[in-house]
């Protein structure tokens, strides 16, 4: 049986350098870990990404959208990882995912980028994300563990299979609660943590960064690995 493809969504790196595929190795090696082959998905316009601080989707000429569709159908799913921007290109990634209800597992930006697709879907180009104002410090970028998730009868449920988690945090923002996704984590706060659709065969996202727990708490490969098993039945 093949390996399914898994298209990680690259993102810009190092400030006043024009570097692009600036994704953590642990994301690819989670994907190899669940039993996927990582592929690394960049946009086809002209566009120098690391110089803008919002590129709308018009950006994008109709036969570079084409071409960039080309890419994504090498796909058997996509992972969406974490950063500090939401481009066109991310959007376009979870509006064909949606679409052709193909696997999509988003991670800490990745999961805000699903939480906003409403707005990407009526044509606005809009930020989903609120700035955190809470108990609890969001952002520790070189902390394990940072505060205790529930999880809420859901797929997310089935897959960790428990009711309450310690994570990581790195975050600076969070989403709004919508009609058109299920929410399966909060933190003690009650910030959404956790977010997926259940009419889609796959469309399950995190705030927190599983890909960095796996050595300590062996549960967050599950989680890649029922991605990935989701992607074997395109």
């Amino acid at each position: 049986m093949k390996k399914p493809v898994i298209g990680i969504v690259t993102r810009t790196f190092e400030e006043g350098r024009d570097y692009i595929l600036g994704v953590s190795e642990e994301y690819r090696l989670a994907v190899l870990q669940a039993g996927g082959i990582p592929i690394f998905i960049s946009p086809t316009n002209r566009t120098c990404y690391q110089r803008e601080l919002e590129v709308e989707t018009s950006k994008f000429k109709e036969s570079e959208i084409q071409d960039f569709y080309q890419i994504l159908s090498l796909c058997d799913g996509f992972l969406s990882p974490g950063g500090e921007t939401i481009y066109d290109f991310d959007r376009l990634v979870c509006q064909y995912a949606y679409e052709k209800n193909i696997p999509y597992l988003g991670i800490c930006l990745g999961m805000q980028m699903l939480g906003g697709m409403d707005y990407f879907l009526k044509g606005q180009v809009v930020d989903p994300t609120i700035l955190n104002e809470s108990t609890i410090q969001h952002y520790v970028p070189d902390t394990l563990f940072v505060h205790r998730n529930r999880i809420f009868p859901s797929k997310l449920r089935d897959i960790l299979g428990v009711e309450e988690i310690y994570v990581n945090s790195r975050h600076h923002s969070h989403i709004a609660e919508k009609d058109f996704f299920h929410v399966s984590s909060r933190s003690s706060d009650g910030l959404i943590e956790g977010i997926e659709i259940p009419s889609k065969k796959f469309m399950l996202d995190v705030q927190w960064h599983p890909e960095s727990m796996i050595q300590e708490e062996p549960r967050m490969i599950h989680l890649f690995q029922a991605f990935v098993e989701a992607c074997r039945k395109k």
